[in-house]
């Protein structure tokens, strides 16, 4: 263990004490708290080993056409909250929905841990701040959107972050996020060789219901919460997961994307996922109140 990461005692959102190892999961250090549920890792890794992970990173992110189209919709369905003009993408990558977002017409801001994409974003001439943002960071109440894509699972402070998106987000205005499901069907199977368990990349494991406890607690309320499909990259380690190729999920996307019949069966297949709440990934959008 680095000399500066340390074993954690108490829950990272509720702060109870009742602590279990999960002993399917021990190269992640991942324990439940016994009082609310959440599943997290319980050794918070140095600045160091953090530093030393994000900057593996190629960044030559595959900028994929299909992901492209789904922002443009995605910012279609937020028209409804422009008022400020502003939005925030909190871990923007490279910036890819930050172009879009800003083609879309919107004053579009970022920010991003890894030092490497923060110059790329700016190159791009998009506002882009070092993570992790802290309240007071922004203007309080200056964004109608927040968004974070796959973003929280890398979370050590839970409650920091929702208190900096909260301070940030006007009341009224919308948060959409993703994070993969650890209440999945293929984590249940998969348990530890689950390929989102990983340490120190990912810090918090989301299930629906405690990801609204944590954000109930600054006050956002959901308005659509849903789980959605299956990964090949998590299914099976060691397939290429995106980086500067197109990986297997990508080219299972292209072929669903060009076939009608594809794109009826998964329907039905995203249907029962999110009905059982037992899909690979979590979709919410959630208003502050």
């Amino acid at each position: 263990m680095s000399s500066n990461a340390r074993d954690l005692v108490a829950c990272t959102v509720c702060g109870g004490s009742r602590l279990a190892p999960l002993r399917a999961y021990r190269r992640a250090h991942l324990v439940r708290c016994r009082d609310c549920g959440l599943v997290f890792a319980g050794r918070r890794p140095s600045a160091t080993e953090l530093a030393d992970h994000y900057g593996s990173y190629s960044r030559a992110d595959y900028d994929s056409p299909i992901t492209r189209k789904r922002y443009r919709e995605l910012l279609g369905s937020f028209e409804r909250y422009r008022q400020t003009n502003r939005i925030l993408d909190v871990g923007c990558g490279i910036g890819f929905f930050l172009e879009e977002a800003r083609d879309c017409g919107w004053e579009a801001h970022g920010s991003e841990f890894e030092e490497r994409a923060v110059e790329i974003v700016r190159a791009k001439g998009l506002s882009c701040m070092q993570a992790p943002i802290e309240p007071g960071a922004f203007e309080p109440d200056s964004f109608d959107v927040v968004t974070a894509f796959e973003v929280v699972e890398h979370v050590g402070d839970p409650l920091a972050e929702a208190a900096a998106i909260a301070s940030a987000l006007r009341p009224g205005g919308l948060l959409y996020l993703t994070t993969p499901n650890f209440g999945s069907l293929s984590r249940r199977l998969l348990r530890g060789r689950w390929s989102v368990v990983g340490y120190p990349e990912h810090l918090t494991y989301f299930t629906s219901s405690t990801l609204s406890s944590w954000l109930a607690r600054f006050g956002f309320v959901p308005v659509e919460l849903t789980t959605t499909g299956v990964s090949l990259a998590r299914l099976r380690r060691g397939l290429p997961a995106g980086g500067g190729k197109r990986g297997s999920d990508e080219q299972l996307r292209e072929q669903i994307e060009g076939s009608r019949m594809l794109r009826a069966g998964k329907r039905t297949a995203e249907a029962v996922l999110g009905a059982t709440r037992t899909g690979d990934t979590i979709k919410a959008r959630f208003e502050l109140r």
